[in-house]
Parts: structure tokens; sequence; C-alpha cells
């Protein structure tokens, strides 16, 4: 086994939300014609919101005023949720790609950010000198324990793909090529 797989298994072991960049995986067939860009946050509740609610919708978050929030606000559109931290690198260069690119989202598409850090200060201080996502929320125990059926890895950054029924697409782990994101992005539903 190569040395930095050794020292990344001890450090895994000793950090459960250590910071490893995986190499990104291949970007998915795209077959879906683009869409209109800019999601807006504050816009009306879409109308084709499914009548059952998925398992990412089912999930409470907390606002960074420490108050819980469902993801069911969210029902009916595709989300993209940065699993992140302040003090991890490859998070704020994902963050970074995934800002670059928002532009060219589809309208529908929201993107969340969902922080692993100590407490709120941390992310309303990093956001003054750096953009926020749509929504900018903490992880609670719900949410991780979520996380970790799907990928039990306790490294960050994590980038979920969620479509509009609820349903995880893809959890990707380490930096996300520009590729990978606007093809996940254009092919959500």
């Amino acid at each position: 086994m190569p040395t930095s797989r050794v020292l990344a298994a001890i450090l895994l072991a000793a950090f459960p939300f250590s910071c490893e960049q995986a190499p990104p995986p291949a970007p998915p067939q795209a077959g879906a014609p683009a869409a209109p860009a800019v999601a807006d946050p504050t816009a009306a509740p879409v109308s084709e919101a499914p009548k059952e609610l998925g398992p990412v919708h089912k999930l409470t978050v907390r606002d960074l005023d420490g108050n819980p929030v469902s993801l069911a606000q969210y029902a009916g559109r595709p989300m993209i949720i940065e699993i992140w931290a302040t003090w991890c690198g490859p998070c704020r260069q994902n963050r970074a790609t995934v800002h670059s690119l928002q532009a060219g989202f589809p309208e529908k598409l929201v993107v969340i950010g969902v922080s692993m850090d100590t407490g709120p200060q941390l992310v309303k201080s990093f956001l003054q000198s750096n953009p926020a996502n749509d929504g900018e929320f903490m992880a609670t125990q719900e949410f991780n324990d979520f996380v970790a059926l799907k990928n039990p890895s306790g490294l960050i950054p994590k980038t979920m793909y969620v479509d509009s029924r609820g349903r995880v697409a893809d959890l990707a782990e380490g930096v996300q090529s520009a590729k990978w994101l606007q093809a996940m992005a254009k092919n959500l539903r």
C-alpha cells in the first residue's frame, strides 16, 4: 500500500471528518437540453411538487441562527447539496467551482451548503467575504446519519445531487470537476 494511502487511512481513523481530495468521477452522458439560468430561492413553490416527500425532503438541518429547517421546502426542485467546512481547503475549492458555474444551472435548481463546522459563527464569518449558496445550513445528527448511509466515509467535501422528488441521484466525494457539475445540474429532474 503506498505511503500516502496508509497516512490517509490513519488520518481517517483519527479524524472522522477529515478533508481529502478524491479524483473526480467521469462526467455522465449529457442528453437533456439546457434550461434557463440562475435559481431564485424566493420563488413561489413549484406546482409540480411531488405528493409524497422523498428521503432528502424528510431531513432537517439548522439555519445559521440555530433554527430547525426542513428540506421539504425544496420539494419539486432538484438540489445540489454541498457538504463542507470552512477549514477544508478542497471544500473551498469545490464551492468556488459551483459558484463559477451557477449562472448556467437550470432555473429550478437549488444549491445549498450544509456545514460540518462546530458552530454557525464560523460559517457567518466565512460568508462575509465569500459568496453564499441559495441556502446555508448546519448539519444535524439526522442529516449526518443519512449521509453516512449513502457514503460512510467521513471525508469532505461531498456533493449530493438530489432530484426534485428528494431522491439522491449521486453522492460524490472530493472536489467535483466543472464538467461533472454542469452535466449533473443539467440532468437532474
